[in-house]
């Protein structure tokens, strides 16, 4: 199966799984569910839930995409809290962004106070949904996993500094930090979810979650490159955000070539993870299209 075949099949796997668990649009509170609705369906690449997949199918041995109906609460859980995560992101108290993916921000469309809610409605909605799984060890596990990636130790610190750095001058470590948490927690859960469905051995679930670490902060320092010399049809969004809300990035911090080095270094270190592994197609592309981003 072509790669490009697999995304396009998966990706599509999902839409329809997130349209089913979202409410309707137009039931009470409509503003609150039309917002949701909004920013589920902006144009996400649904990368986190596709690496959840591709992570499950590698560990039974073969793409089967009617293996993964069963899947499907923990997946949209996943997209749910990214989506959650990226509303709040871009509050005027936080980022202060006013686009997302070339749509106005959820603020800006349905209110500041309403993009809270449907932040918080869609957290809450994962979590719901991943009550929904049968077996009762794997719907506590998941649950584990998830609320650790948002807590205080992942996505949610992550974010506190980020803010409190900002305007201020931190070191690399402060920076790898934020990177780690904020973009990385969730990526290191979605395999490690995928170990959970599957009940995969501790060593293999740890070789991922390595894997998932090393991939999250690849992708955020080439984000960094790219926010000092990308545009906006790569980003998404008008380049030099970081420097207007005087935030330090790996590009200013270590220079444009030794953070491109870093990257690719952790791209390695990502493949080498995973190269022995059985059926590790889709796994390895993950770290080619982060590769063919870098400048």
């Amino acid at each position: 199966m072509l790669v490009q075949e697999y995304f396009k099949t998966r990706k599509n796997l999902l839409e329809k799984a997130l349209d089913i668990y979202l409410p309707p649009a137009k039931q009470y509170p409509s503003q609150l569910h039309e917002a949701m609705r909004y920013s589920i369906f902006s144009g996400g690449k649904r990368l986190r839930p596709i690496l959840f997949f591709a992570t499950y199918e590698m560990l039974i041995g073969r793409k089967n995409i009617n293996r993964l109906d069963r899947l499907l609460p923990i997946a949209c859980a996943i997209e749910f809290v990214h989506t959650a995560s990226l509303i709040h992101d871009d509050l005027p108290s936080i980022d202060d962004a006013p686009e997302r993916r070339g749509n106005p921000s959820c603020h800006v469309k349905f209110g500041e106070a309403t993009a809270i809610l449907a932040g918080d409605a869609l957290i809450t909605k994962a979590i719901e949904l991943l009550t929904e799984i049968k077996t009762r060890h794997i719907a506590l596990n998941c649950i584990r996993i998830i609320t650790r990636a948002m807590s205080t130790r992942g996505m949610i610190g992550g974010q506190t500094v980020d803010i409190l750095s900002t305007k201020k001058k931190i070191n690399i470590n402060t920076l790898r930090y934020i990177h780690l948490k904020k973009t990385g927690a969730l990526l290191q859960a979605s395999m490690e979810l995928a170990c959970a469905a599957f009940d995969a051995e501790e060593n293999i679930t740890i070789t991922l979650s390595n894997f998932a670490l090393n991939l999250g902060l690849a992708y955020q320092i080439v984000d960094d490159i790219l926010d000092e010399v990308g545009n906006f049809d790569i980003l998404g969004k008008e380049p030099g955000e970081d420097s207007r809300n005087n935030k330090a990035t790996y590009s200013n911090l270590i220079g444009l070539e030794k953070a491109k080095k870093t990257a690719e270094k952790l791209l390695r270190d990502s493949y080498n993870l995973i190269k022995n592994m059985k059926n590790n197609d889709i796994l390895i592309e993950f770290v080619n299209m982060i590769k063919e981003r870098l400048p």
